[in-house]
């Protein structure tokens, strides 16, 4: 009887258990790794925001960070499976089995011309001198690609790398006829390079969008397209005077494919309606977008979570746990049902509760109180009548016997209790004519 006892309690202590396991697979925050890099780069300053506004919020995600030395790095940490999301530039290395949850920022490709350069058109270009930035990742890579779309190879034109601070110089002593430049179009770098070459006769500095970008975007789909609006630059005069689009470079936060599809979308939901808390701390976080979800079959493809999110297909607690709860239920359904089957078999070993043997109990016990001789075996005998009576009460309730049984009991018990008072005193009276 007592290993089935601790059966039963084992059983129940193992349905705790899973209960307790499953709610917390379900109910505790889910951690999701991010590469992103390198330090001091705004990617990771609204990585670090977005981090400690989940934090702040009790969000059912939270993020762990994966440190690395750029968008190259943060693809490789993608790829070795260190990290289940990461911030990459979509033209240096899009991961394998990624797809976009958020474009983070586009960067303009475009040129400034000296003025009296005689440069209008990208094609223009030929014989000229070109600087760019060689600090910023894969610009040569870019700008070599915009230049064949216009026919152009590298002995047709002069590259001059080197750093902001010298590019800027160079322009500014005529060393240079343009300078290609990648940037959000607020960056300061933007503003610097439209400002670099002195005026000549009056005439300002002029900006090459590179207005094939369609083309382009088409042939390199890892590009993307953007509007530099009318003013962008300047207001007064308006700088461009009117609306052009360029082609543009696109960092991006992607997910493993095989992620969760409700996981990415609710992450897609908390970063989008944590943008103005996230921008606070990392104001180019005003940059975030949403990717369009209507070319399903892009070739930078969209995560389905987000995919879900833009379209308001996001499944509810129910229906993203529904599946959890009716196994829940049907493991109670299990578990209640062996319970069962434990304390019914413990209850078949117990001997049958007869009504006939607690009579007969009652009765001898009446016998053996009448003949006690002292206190002490009167105590043992009121000990013993108070078991035979829970037992006799317990099957009373259990076998329910005719109204005759129940009149037998009520006297038997009844002369019971009688007896052992009685007996009491005259066992008291006893004691005290003998200490007299």
């Amino acid at each position: 009887m007592l290993r089935t006892k601790l059966s039963v309690i084992a059983l129940a202590l193992v349905g705790i258990a899973a209960m307790a396991f499953v709610a917390y697979e379900i109910l505790a925050p889910r951690t999701l790794r991010i590469a992103v890099g390198p330090l001091g780069s705004s990617d990771l300053r609204i990585a670090v925001a977005f981090l400690q506004a989940l934090q702040r919020e009790r969000a059912g995600i939270r993020l762990k960070l994966v440190l690395t030395d750029g968008t190259t790095g943060s693809a490789k940490a993608f790829n070795d499976k260190r990290a289940d999301l990461a911030i990459v530039r979509s033209d240096i290395a899009m991961p394998e089995q990624s797809a976009t949850v958020a474009i983070f920022r586009r960067e303009a490709t475009y040129f400034v011309a000296r003025p009296g350069a005689e440069i209008e058109r990208i094609g223009e270009l030929r014989g000229k001198r070109i600087g760019f930035n060689s600090q910023r990742p894969a610009t040569e890579g870019v700008l070599s690609r915009i230049l064949a779309s216009y026919g152009l190879s590298g002995d047709d034109v002069t590259l001059k790398p080197g750093t902001p601070q010298e590019i800027l110089q160079a322009a500014h002593d005529g060393e240079i006829d343009a300078i290609f430049v990648i940037a959000p179009i607020t960056d300061r770098m933007s503003r610097r390079a439209l400002h670099a070459f002195p005026k000549q006769d009056d005439k300002e500095p002029g900006i090459l969008p590179v207005t094939e970008a369609d083309a382009i975007v088409e042939q390199y789909p890892v590009f993307d397209t953007l509007e530099i609006v009318r003013g962008a630059f300047t207001a007064d005069p308006p700088r461009p005077d009117q609306a052009v689009t360029t082609l543009a470079v696109t960092h991006r936060l992607v997910a493993r494919r095989t992620l969760d599809e409700s996981l990415v979308s609710e992450l897609t939901r908390l970063l989008f309606s944590l943008r103005l808390v996230i921008a606070a701390e990392a104001p180019s976080a005003h940059q975030l977008e949403l990717p369009s979800a209507e070319d399903r079959g892009a070739k930078l493809p969209i995560h389905a979570g987000t995919i879900a999110y833009v379209e308001g297909e996001t499944k509810t607690f129910f229906e993203r746990y529904g599946d959890w709860f009716y196994l829940g239920v049907m493991g109670f359904s299990l578990l209640g049902s062996a319970a069962a089957a434990l304390y019914s078999r413990m209850n078949a070993s117990r001997a049958p509760l007869s009504l006939d043997d607690d009579m007969e109990l009652l009765a001898g016990l009446i016998e053996e109180i009448r003949e006690a001789e002292n206190p002490e075996q009167l105590a043992a005998l009121r000990e013993r009548a108070s078991g035979v009576h829970r037992d006799t009460i317990k099957a009373v309730a259990i076998t329910q016997p005719d109204s005759d049984k129940v009149a037998t009991l009520r006297f038997l018990l009844q002369e019971l209790r009688e007896l052992l008072e009685h007996r009491e005193r005259e066992l008291r009276m006893a004691e005290e004519a003998r200490l007299t």
